[in-house]
């Protein structure tokens, strides 16, 4: 049998094992590194340090300017770091922007003086309400919108006054619902006219007026009964003050209005809703005239 070792002997052997490896890389990285590390020789200034100061710069005040009206008007007028108050009008359904407090305050208040009672749309200009004569031999009646002119006409008869011509007039039993009752069958007139001026051909009945794109609109003095129709471009003064319509609009109905004063140092632009909201205000008046059979 072999003698056991020695454990001293075994951890001394490992020990000098570990002590000599790390000589010799120790040895060899320092021979690769080329030594030890040289100091560079650093050259100094002759002269001593002096600290140097940066000029200031110049510093300016500047006041700005009061902001200039805007092109919507002298409601537009707010500072530049000052949001505007914006608030809905669910009566025009727009957005309108009222002044912060603080600007404008030196100007004078002065009432707009107008209102809007309606907005509705022009009548052609020819109308037919009602008929006359018998089978075979009708003639409508018509009515001269400009003038206000009821004459009777047939088929084939030209209105020179108005560069139309009536095309064709036809007259037959046609349904009629009645309110809280049953619905008849009464003879309605219909005529088929020629535009000259369009160059197209247009019906007209005597249930309904015949009505144009052109918009018109109905304005009153504030706090005052009388009313006038104006149409878009159109200006007129009440007193001292000019009223300018910029844009009318049905739905919803409201318009642009531009108002000039000795007492104004800007124009002031405003949109208009109707004073009262009433379908009847709004909607194109009517009239027909029926012949019974």
């Amino acid at each position: 049998m072999s003698r056991p070792s020695n454990p001293r002997l075994l951890v001394f052997s490992a020990l000098a094992l570990a002590l000599g490896s790390a000589a010799t890389f120790a040895v060899r990285g320092w021979r690769e590194s080329g030594g030890p590390a040289r100091a560079e020789n650093i050259a100094l200034a002759a002269e001593p340090y002096v600290p140097a100061f940066a000029e200031p710069t110049a510093l300016r005040n500047d006041t700005w300017n009061p902001p200039p009206p805007q092109t919507r008007g002298r409601d537009w007028v707010y500072d530049a770091f000052t949001p505007p108050e914006i608030f809905y009008n669910a009566r025009a359904r727009q957005f309108t922007v009222k002044p912060p407090a603080g600007l404008g305050e030196d100007e004078p208040e002065e009432p707009f003086g107008l209102e809007l009672v309606a907005v509705r749309p022009e009548p052609f200009r020819l109308q037919l309400i009602g008929y006359a004569g018998e089978e075979g031999h009708w003639r409508g009646t018509f009515e001269n919108v400009a003038t206000g002119e009821v004459f009777l006409a047939p088929a084939g008869r030209r209105v020179a006054a108005l560069a139309l011509s009536i095309q064709r007039l036809d007259v037959s039993p046609q349904p009629v619902a009645v309110p809280e009752s049953m619905t008849t069958r009464q003879r309605i007139a219909t005529a088929v006219v020629h535009d000259e001026r369009t160059g197209r051909d247009l019906q007209l009945t005597q249930r309904e007026r015949q009505l144009t794109d052109t918009l018109s609109a109905v304005v009153a003095t504030a706090g005052e009964g009388s009313a006038r129709e104006v149409r878009a471009g159109e200006t007129f003064r009440i007193g001292e003050s000019a009223y300018r319509i910029d844009r009318i609009q049905l739905s919803p109905p409201v318009i642009e209005v531009t108002k000039e004063s000795p007492n104004l140092a800007q124009p002031d632009r405003r949109t208009l809703a109707p004073r009262e909201v009433d379908p009847a205000d709004n909607a194109a008046p009517s009239s027909s005239s029926q012949a019974s059979e």
